[in-house]
């Protein structure tokens, strides 16, 4: 017993679509097969019809030949000698083209003039080839062929009869006996051919009988089998669909989810038991309902005519169902519509309880929009809820008031009280807000001892009058009882949302000033940003510019502009620095300075930077007659890159890349950004040095530390601030900062470039204090660096004379 049943155990159990996949190829095969086999004896029947065809052929034309080549011989008339030969013409190419075959190498090609020579249509050529290769040692066939090489003797004798009575002819006087000795050998020569011919012939119809019945033979047998396959295959059909049948049933009714058979207006013909308590009801019940009993109004899709649209209706998706007892659950709906020929189409569908995903989604959406302490709404929620109010604002017009609420001392009751005590303040200060507002507004916390509370519908002023309120019954309302403990109070800041706001985060950012300010005025008080109007215009004005610039790097109308420094004594060395220009949209070419405050406020300079280096490898590198010339190109970098390692990455990319450039570049780094991100200018610095790039500390002396910090930034070049160099022909301090600037540089042997150089005076008093570079109107006015980089399109320019003179472009 446990022998048996471990073998029934460990038996492979077919899949049931094997046995009729592999009856379905047999079937295609033997089908494949039959096709070819009839096609192959088709083509054996056509090329003994081309054998029997060629042989009518040749024996017509030899006897044709034999008559003419008779009458020559009795009259001499030309034409007929012309006619024995054009006759002889056909055995003897069928003779060439079987000699070319049966050559070792075999000549295909004469083989085919040979037989086309034998009067032997075109399309059966092919055919009289390839059945003489591959089916010559056949018995009939072969027997055939023997007899066609005894005609070779006779047919070359008669061939040359024709030469031999050319030549009786041919004498002066024809002799009577020669003549009746060749007429003699003709005519037995003519019996032998034809007698051959005639057995050749009889081969050759043997030949094509066997082919016939071979082709019955193999044509009712391969129908047979197909029969015999076919009713096979009928008959696993049938037992496989009475298979599947019993295994649909038994899925059905055996399913763990809701299972329904439905007719087309929707009414319930089988239902299976999970469907019955998903809904609460008896099976039996569910089969005198129909679909509209079961889903909630709305869920049913109907057609123009009335009815359901099942095409629509059937689409996957979550749908609310009605149970036994009234209540209501989510299902998961799909399901198929199954058209049977002679029968009115049936619908399958399939139900899974879905009512505990969606009460999960709705918990975790709670817990994504609230504070898990408090129960108010959170950060991401608060602006949200702050977007909508200023979009109601922009649309329908009136005044909402924002507040920022910050509670004073919170630290002193979270590190004397403990974390316990912190959170059971929290959630007070939440419970009493809720409780203080009215319906319509909001309360949410920021995080830590911060809140935000929104009162619609009310200006600055009336809003100062509520949480003044707030401010002095919070003392009053008893969150900690303990003596000697810190009192509770907060500090509240307010802005007033109105059209005028910029985007919600100005407004956050405004009303934590206002908080700020309001700690800052003594705390446990009410303060209101008033920043001006004008103010308020700066700002959107500059919101709109950086969205200028946004679109301008997005459509390609950032432009590079191109500055030359003068090296003071080489004029022919090219160095310059690259500037920045933005086209508007209305084609008016706009300066740094109407957009970079915007881009360096709003954090976009690392964008702006990105895009203005890409421009300008992908210049130079179209340029590379330029770049050889080229002795040095200074371009700007903002402090917002240095500070970000990720800027680093792309530029050391960028040259990476570009090797041939980074020799050519000097990056220009603010002295101020450095100093304020000293360890991020170190790794900048060191990180574009070490791949031969230069670096070049602009508006050099505008700090207060420049001189303590220089020999820890490792840079090759001085750039002296503007604000010095303008003025140092009439004023004495401006000079004197200039030459220690130099001299400091020369000491740390640094190359030192004076800016804003505006005069022949002052180009005349740097050259004598020993400045390396001038760079500004007086030596020549920013142009567009196409124009820099074509020599054809840069003006003529005179340099600084080697006695210290600059010339004007």
């Amino acid at each position: 017993m446990l022998a048996t049943g471990r073998d029934v155990g460990a038996r492979v159990v077919p899949h049931p679509m094997r046995g009729l996949t592999l009856r379905v190829a047999l079937l295609t095969g033997m089908a494949i097969g039959l096709v070819g086999i009839s096609a192959l004896i088709q083509e054996l029947q056509a090329a003994s019809t081309a054998w029997i065809v060629g042989q009518s052929h040749w024996s017509r034309s030899q006897q044709q030949a034999s008559f003419a080549l008779s009458r020559y011989l009795s009259h001499g008339h030309p034409r007929d000698l012309a006619e024995a030969r054009q006759a002889l013409a056909v055995p003897l190419g069928d003779l060439d083209a079987r000699r070319a075959l049966e050559q070792p190498d075999t000549d295909l090609a004469r083989a085919r003039r040979g037989f086309l020579a034998g009067d032997n249509a075109p399309g059966d050529v092919n055919r009289l080839i390839f059945s003489f290769r591959y089916l010559g040692h056949l018995a009939y066939f072969k027997d055939a062929v023997r007899l066609w090489r005894q005609t070779d003797a006779p047919l070359l004798q008669l061939a040359g009869l024709a030469g031999a009575a050319q030549a009786l002819h041919a004498r002066p006087q024809v002799d009577p006996a020669t003549r009746a000795m060749l007429q003699d050998r003709l005519q037995g020569l003519d019996r032998e051919l034809q007698g051959q011919a005639k057995a050749f012939s009889m081969s050759l119809r043997r030949t094509a009988g066997i082919v016939r019945i071979t082709t019955l033979v193999v044509g009712g047998l391969s129908v047979l089998l197909i029969t015999v396959v076919a009713v096979l295959l009928a008959r696993r059909v049938r037992h496989d669909l009475l298979e599947k049948e019993s295994r649909f049933r038994a899925a059905f009714y055996l399913a763990t989810v809701g299972m329904l058979k439905l007719d087309a207006d929707g009414g319930i013909v089988e239902a299976n038991q999970a469907i019955a308590d998903i809904l609460g009801y008896r099976r039996e019940a569910l089969l005198g309902l129909a679909l509209p009993d079961l889903l909630v109004e709305g869920e049913l899709v109907f057609d123009e005519d009335g009815r359901i649209d099942w095409p629509r209706q059937l689409r996957p998706a979550e749908l609310r169902f009605r149970c036994a007892d009234g209540g209501l659950l989510w299902g998961r709906w799909s399901g198929t519509l199954v058209a049977m020929p002679g029968h009115a189409p049936m619908v399958f569908a399939i139900i899974e309880d879905v009512s505990q995903n969606h009460a999960l989604a709705r918990e975790v959406q709670h817990h994504a929009s609230h504070d898990p302490l408090t129960g108010l709404v959170n950060r991401r929620e608060i602006e949200r809820l702050t977007e909508q109010a200023l979009l109601d604002v922009r649309a329908h017009g009136g005044v909402h008031s924002l507040c920022y609420i910050n509670l004073d001392y919170f630290k002193l009751v979270n590190d004397g009280l403990g974390h316990a005590a912190g959170d059971q303040l929290l959630r007070r200060m939440a419970d009493y807000l809720v409780g203080a507002v009215r319906e319509g507004d909001w309360v949410g916390r920021l995080g830590g001892d911060e809140f935000a509370l929104l009162l619609a519908n009310i200006g600055q002023d009336e809003a100062k009058q509520v949480l003044q309120r707030i401010v002095r019954s919070l003392d009053q309302t008893g969150f900690l009882h303990t003596e000697g403990r810190p009192r509770v109070s907060c500090s509240i800041g307010v802005v007033e949302v109105t059209d005028e706001a910029v985007d919600v985060n100005w407004l956050m950012s405004a009303a934590d000033s206002a908080c700020y300010a309001a700690k800052e005025a003594g705390r446990n008080r009410v303060h209101c940003f008033n920043e001006s109007r004008l103010a308020l215009d700066e700002r959107r004005l500059e919101a709109d510019r950086l969205a200028q610039v946004t679109s301008a790097i997005a459509d390609n109308r950032m432009l590079l502009y191109a500055q030359r420094i003068e090296r003071v004594g080489d004029p022919g060395f090219l160095h310059y620095e690259v500037l920045v220009r933005m086209r508007g949209v209305d084609g008016v070419l706009q300066g740094p300075g109407a957009f970079m405050p915007a881009v360096e406020r709003y954090g976009m300079g690392m964008a702006l930077d990105r895009h203005v280096l890409s421009l300008l490898f992908r210049h130079l590198q179209v340029c590379p007659a330029h770049v050889q010339l080229l002795g040095l190109c200074n371009v700007n970098v903002s402090a917002q890159s240095i500070a970000e390692p990720s800027f680093l990455a792309f530029v050391c990319d960028l040259l990476e890349r570009n090797r041939g450039l980074a020799r050519k570049l000097c990056f220009e780094i603010t002295e101020t950004a450095a100093i304020s991100s000293l360890a991020q200018a170190r790794n900048f610095i060191e990180g574009v040095k070490a791949r031969g790039c230069r670096v070049a500390l602009d508006d050099f002396g505008s700090g207060l530390s420049s001189f303590s910090y220089l020999r820890q930034l490792p840079a090759d070049m001085l750039k002296i601030d503007g604000v010095f160099v303008r003025d140092m022909d009439i004023d004495p301090v401006s000079r004197a900062a200039v030459r220690a600037i130099t001299e400091i540089g020369r000491e740390l042997h640094m190359t030192v470039v004076a800016e804003w150089v505006e005069s022949l005076e002052v180009a005349a008093q740097l050259q004598q204090l020993g400045v390396d570079g001038l760079q500004g109107y007086a030596i020549e006015r920013p142009m567009a660096l196409e124009r820099m980089t074509q020599p054809a399109l840069r003006p003529l320019r005179s340099g600084v004379s080697s006695d210290g003179r600059p010339g004007l472009p």
